[in-house]
Formats: C-alpha cells, sequence, structure tokens
C-alpha cells in the first residue's frame, strides 16, 4: 500500500510542477531516436525508458520522464521533471529552468548550467531544494557517457542476478575452455516490460552444453517489481567475492592456479525482485539437480606445468529445493573511491534433498569507503558468515587466498561460521604526483565450526584467526597492480601477486 500511494504521489507531483498553461502534449511510448531533436510543438513525455538530449540539441519545451533515465549535452529552454530516474548532465548541458527528480538524483559534470531550482525527492538523500548552484552539484559515481554511435546506455539498475552477465570466453579447472557464442536479450532495446534472455556455451572440458533461458515480467516505474523463471544448466560457486571471472581466467592460463570452486546445478528458479533508488531485493524458489564436475585433463600446460590443480568438488549428486534471496542496500552508485556504504545480505533454506541435511546459509557484506582527503581513500570490507544445521562440506565457509587473507593458502581454515576483514589505504596518483598509485593493506578472518565456540568470544575468533599486511602499486588506470604481502602470526611467508583488479 504504501509504495502504491509512492508512486501515486509521484506520478501527481510530476503533473504539479508542469506550468499551469494548456499546451500540446507529445506521448513517446517507443523509443525515440537520440539524434533526432526535440518536437517544439509541445512537452515531451517518456513514459519507462531513457531519454537523450545530445550534444547540438535544443529542447524548446518541457522534458519529463517517467519510469527513465534522462541524459543531457544539449540545451533545455524549459524545466526538466524525472521522476523514478536520474537526470544525468553532461559539462555541455544548460537547462534554462529547474530541474526536478523525484525517486532519483542529479548528478552534474563539471561545467553544466542550471538556470533554476533544483529539487531532489528520494530515500537516499530525502528532499533536497537548492537554487542557482553553479556550474557543478554532484559527480555520478559510475561516469556516464554519450555515445553518438549508439544510443544505449549501460543499464545502471541491473537487478541482482535475474539473468547474470555471461562472459564470451571462461577458463578454468573444472569445465576448461568455456565459449559461450550465444548471449541474447530481447526487451525492445530496454524499453520493454517483458524481457526475454538466452545464453549457451559450451565446456570443452566437460563436451557438454550449458546455459540460462530467462522470462521476465516487470512492472511500474523503473522496470521494477518484477516476476522472473529461470531454466539453467551451469556452474554454481561461492567464491565469486574473491576476484572476477575474467581475472581468475588468466591466473588459470598463465598461473595454472585456479580460485574458484564449482559445482555443477541443472534445473530451474522462480521468483521475484525489486529495486528501488539504491535498494535491490530477490527471492526466488529454487530446484536443482546437484553434481560434481569429472576430472578434465583437457587444460592448458604452457605454463608452470608442474603444479597440480585441486580436484574438483566432491558431492552426492542429487536433487535440491530451497528458497534463496539477496537484498543489496547502496550498492547500484557504489564507487570505491568515493565515501560511501554498501550491504549486501544473501540467504539460503533447504526445504528438500536427496543427499543433504537441510541447512540455512546466510553471508553479509558491507563495504565502506572514506575519502580522508582529496586523492586519499580508505577501502575496507567485512564480511560474516552463518549457518544452522549442518553445511555440506562444498557449502562451507573458507578462508586464505587470493581475495581473501593473502599469503595463506587457498582456504586454510574452513567451517560453519566465518569472519572476515580488508582494509586498504590507497593514495592515488595525484597524490603521489605521479602515473601510479600506492596502498598499505591488512587483511584477517578465521572460518570455524558452531560447535568449537560463539560469535560472541571474541577472543576465540582473534586468537586463531590468519591475518597478512602487504604494500602495493598499480597504474593510474587500475589496470594492473602488484602486490607483497607478508603472513603475520609467527608463519613467516611472504607471497608476491600480479592483478588486474584491486585487491577486493
Amino acid at each position: 500500500m504504501r509504495n502504491t500511494l509512492t508512486t501515486v504521489f509521484s506520478i501527481v507531483a510530476m503533473f504539479q510542477l508542469s506550468t499551469a498553461q494548456e499546451v500540446d502534449t507529445t506521448v513517446a511510448m517507443e523509443s525515440l531516436d537520440p539524434l533526432q531533436e526535440f518536437e517544439e510543438t509541445g512537452i515531451e513525455i517518456k513514459f519507462f525508458g531513457d531519454y537523450y538530449v545530445r550534444a547540438g540539441q535544443i529542447s524548446k519545451e518541457n522534458v519529463r520522464v517517467l519510469g527513465g533515465d534522462l541524459f543531457v549535452a544539449g540545451t533545455v529552454d524549459g524545466q526538466i521533471i524525472v521522476v523514478g530516474g536520474d537526470a544525468c548532465l553532461e559539462s555541455t548541458a544548460v537547462v534554462n529552468g529547474r530541474v526536478v527528480a523525484i525517486g532519483g538524483s542529479i548528478f552534474r559534470k563539471e561545467g553544466s548550467i542550471i538556470n533554476g531550482e533544483i529539487v531532489q525527492a528520494n530515500i537516499r538523500e530525502g528532499i533536497n531544494l537548492s537554487r542557482n548552484e553553479g556550474p557543478q552539484s554532484k559527480k555520478r559515481s559510475d561516469t556516464f557517457e554519450f555515445d553518438d554511435d549508439s544510443p544505449d546506455y549501460e543499464e545502471k539498475h541491473k537487478l541482482l542476478s535475474i539473468h547474470p552477465d555471461v562472459s564470451g570466453f571462461i577458463y578454468n579447472k573444472d569445465e576448461g575452455f568455456v565459449w559461450t557464442p550465444f548471449d541474447w536479450r530481447f526487451d525492445r532495446d530496454g524499453t520493454s516490460s517483458f524481457k526475454i534472455y538466452f545464453s549457451l556455451g559450451y565446456r570443452f572440458g566437460q563436451k557438454q552444453w550449458a546455459g540460462r533461458t530467462t522470462i521476465e515480467k516487470s512492472f511500474g516505474i523503473n522496470n521494477g517489481p518484477s516476476l522472473f523463471f529461470s531454466a539453467f544448466r551451469e556452474s554454481r560457486t561461492d567464491d565469486a567475492f574473491r576476484l572476477p571471472v575474467s581475472e581468475n581466467s588468466l591466473a588459470v592460463l598463465f598461473a595454472r592456479q585456479d580460485f574458484y570452486d564449482r559445482w555443477n546445478e541443472k534445473g530451474y528458479e522462480a521468483g521475484a525482485a525489486f529495486h528501488v533508488d539504491n535498494l535491490e531485493s530477490k527471492v526466488a524458489y529454487r530446484s536443482v539437480y546437484t553434481s560434481s564436475f569429472k576430472p578434465t585433463n583437457r587444460l592448458a600446460q604452457w605454463f608452470h606445468g608442474e603444479r597440480e590443480f585441486r580436484s574438483p568438488l566432491q558431492l552426492l549428486g542429487g536433487n535440491v529445493s530451497s528458497v534463496a534471496g539477496t537484498v543489496s542496500l547502496g550498492a547500484v552508485h557504489k564507487s570505491f573511491l568515493a565515501t560511501g556504504l554498501s550491504i549486501i545480505l544473501e540467504g539460503e533454506t533447504t526445504l528438500a534433498a536427496d543427499s543433504l541435511e537441510k541447512f540455512d546459509r546466510l553471508s553479509a557484506t558491507a563495504s565502506f569507503n572514506w575519502e580522508l582527503s582529496p586523492n586519499i581513500v580508505f577501502h575496507s570490507r567485512t564480511m560474516v558468515g552463518n549457518s544452522k544445521g549442518e553445511l555440506p562440506q562444498f557449502r562451507a565457509f573458507g578462508v586464505g587466498g587470493l581475495g581473501s587473507v593473502s599469503a595463506h593458502p587457498y582456504k586454510v581454515q574452513t567451517g560453519n561460521r566465518m569472519m572476515q576483514m580488508n582494509t586498504e589505504l590507497i593514495l592515488l596518483p595525484d597524490f603521489m604526483s605521479g602515473d601510479h598509485y600506492f596502498s598499505l593493506f591488512f587483511d584477517a578472518g578465521h572460518a570455524w565450526d558452531k560447535s568449537d565456540y560463539s560469535f560472541s568470544d571474541f577472543s576465540s575468533i582473534t586468537d586463531s584467526a590468519i591475518s597478512a599486511v602487504g604494500i602495493g602499486i598499480g597504474n593510474e588506470d587500475l589496470d594492473w597492480r602488484i602486490n607483497i604481502a607478508w603472513a603475520l602470526g609467527g608463519r613467516n611467508t611472504w607471497e608476491t601477486t600480479f592483478r588486474f583488479n584491486l585487491n577486493f
């Protein structure tokens, strides 16, 4: 009821903020050509989609967008009203009127001009009114660009894992080389409330096809909430927090090291997702058949051929039904270089299983960034995991190794409970007066069985925890970095790693 009232209020407010005089209205239900100038005979309205005012274009009327984002690089000789989305102004943007964003934010690049009031009303910032703030209000953490060759803008509001992004090429110890030539999306370029996703690839190491098909129906402003159904055969892992899939593929190929444990799932899931402002959530019923991967010898031995990969996870195959949910707060606009907080909660409870005891698995990740001063950023991540019932071995929490606690073996500690903390002080190139950034980092973590002690026994946790300190240096574009880490606690080991991303 509350969400319904909020939506009604937003729609009413949008029209009340318009000029009182009667004008002709042009309703654009389909995608508009971003290179086409606004018609000067009426007020432009865009429902459930993004709208663009390109550089050099001049809009002589008011611009209103409902359920999408507005991107302005030209001139608007009227007011802008965006409901359920963001107003994004390039450095060349000029708005000779009021700019209103309800349920979204106003993002401005330096040089943009607003000759009127600025009104924002959203969950994150409440209601904010200002006048003639000058050339710049605030910057958007995920930069926006205008591409004259393609009007499409990268989706900012992508719901959590309804249809996960698919890499065209993946390489790992369990599946070998995975090539995904089919990755299609049917949604009328983002304007349709009904979407179909289809991805299909071939696992050369397992000699089998794998993929996912998803049907999604969205309702309301900004294409949420939504209902979805997915059928799939794919690998699953609890190690995605360690490093991106692309970087792990390079580690497997060139360093003969795989930092993911995986198992195979075949089945379906159906559920609902919801997104508003900086809050995303998803809940789904899952029915899958789980199985281990067969060992494969179809792996390259060009580099470090003497190293042996870990054996695939061993689990008793069987049918498993469960309910899984995810809630994300603050992660949509989060940037590691700006002060901000994001929290991700994940949970899963088994309803029935052929070969497993029923269990509940819960985890929470909080990422906090603090810009101490210009070009000095404190970057941190805290992770907690807990369970009810006995976790099967392949779902146990593990700490140690790349992306977890540096300079320690991969999953040197495992258990039904887990705590992990990663912190890093980043000195950006401008502070260092050079072309590279410098960092000091500290990692600590512990995994244990719940029968050992509880979360309240903090002294036991810290006494048994593993930790490491290190230094890192990377290029100004953040494309690569070199880390040197030392294990603490009497282990007396150190490691050097080459990364293509930040530590976390």
